[in-house]
């Protein structure tokens, strides 16, 4: 072969490379993969009606203006935009909450609350410190609207971890509420590094935030509804974690108790939720909501995780064909 021939058919491999590669964090789902996502889906789905939500759909773009106020700069910066062919700037979803207050707030009247809706589908995002991370993710949501109660935002943590036991998982859940961050407070929470910004009467509390001590009883004085919220809310759920220092900078639209759940085995993230009252009034109709939102394909890889550490048995809640192929060593009685 000539080194022209030789060059010639490297052009073409790259060629070829070229077209059939995917770009950066996105890729097919193919025939048993999409068969395990499905399975994943429906479970959700039938937990969720069982509890009663209802399924809204929303659509996979959107004007990008109306959300502007409720982004903070890192996040706009995730969100994939354009100008469409109308000279309209549009932005492709990357967060179902703001996308279902905005669809609902002009729709529900004080006679249709509480409303417990629920949603599926992609969110697209580009997140520049998480190279080779997913940019397309495959979400599944719940919320409870028109309920400002303790019990409503007892009935969502519970809920949420219940699904994270549906798939033979056991729920880490971290939950604190963003009452707590007062303005003078957040740059010490969101950095733990005590400054001399922090006016006097704040030190004291400011100090145990950072070094992780504080208990409710100390923000009481300060965060007194935060307090007896998350008193209630520890009474009710014992075996979750209040983490008092667990904030970051921003708070973005959640304006109470904010949590992640994680799985206890091995520390990946799951799903997250929240408190957001005042989210719906930006659309046009006063209306608290808390809900959660699961990534399924963080879900899906910690199912493949935990079937290689299962030994010999097919973990609790499993199908035997939701396990990876090649891992179906297993034995079905459970």
């Amino acid at each position: 072969m000539s080194t022209d021939d030789l060059f010639s058919t490297r052009g073409r491999g790259f060629l070829l490379m070229a077209k059939f590669r995917y770009p950066t964090g996105v890729r097919p789902l193919l025939i048993e993969e999409t068969a395990r996502r499905r399975r994943i889906e429906w479970r959700f789905v039938d937990v969720l009606e069982r509890a009663g939500f209802a399924e809204i759909v929303l659509p996979i773009i959107d004007y990008a203006e109306p959300y502007v106020p409720l982004q903070a700069r890192d996040m706009s910066k995730q969100s994939y935009r354009f100008v469409d062919r109308e000279g309209e700037l549009v932005a492709i979803r990357s967060d179902f909450t703001p996308m279902v207050a905005r669809a609902l707030a002009p729709a529900i009247a004080g006679a249709d609350l509480p409303l417990r809706v629920y949603y599926r589908g992609d969110v697209i995002r580009c997140d520049a410190s998480r190279l080779g991370a997913n940019r397309e993710m495959f979400q599944i949501g719940a919320e409870i609207v028109g309920d400002p109660s303790i019990d409503a935002d007892i009935a969502v943590l519970r809920l949420a971890a219940d699904l994270v036991r549906e798939f033979g998982l056991q729920p880490n859940v971290i939950y604190t509420d963003v009452a707590v961050a007062l303005p003078e407070l957040r740059p010490v929470l969101s950095t733990k590094r005590m400054n001399g910004e922090v006016p006097a009467a704040m030190r004291g509390i400011a100090e145990k935030l950072v070094a992780g001590s504080a208990t409710v009883e100390d923000i009481a004085p300060f965060a007194p509804e935060a307090a007896a919220r998350l008193t209630e809310i520890a009474a009710a759920l014992p075996d979750f974690e209040l983490h008092l220092d667990d904030f970051e900078e921003s708070t973005g639209y959640y304006t109470g108790p904010r949590f992640r759940i994680y799985d206890a085995a091995s520390r990946t993230k799951l799903a997250q939720g929240g408190r957001y009252d005042r989210l719906y009034e930006t659309f046009g109709t006063p209306a608290p909501a808390v809900g959660f939102t699961f990534t399924i394909d963080d879900l899906f890889e910690e199912r493949r995780q935990l079937a290689g550490r299962t030994a010999g048995t097919l973990p609790a809640g499993w199908e035997p064909a939701d396990l990876p192929a090649g891992s179906r060593r297993y034995s079905e009685s459970e």
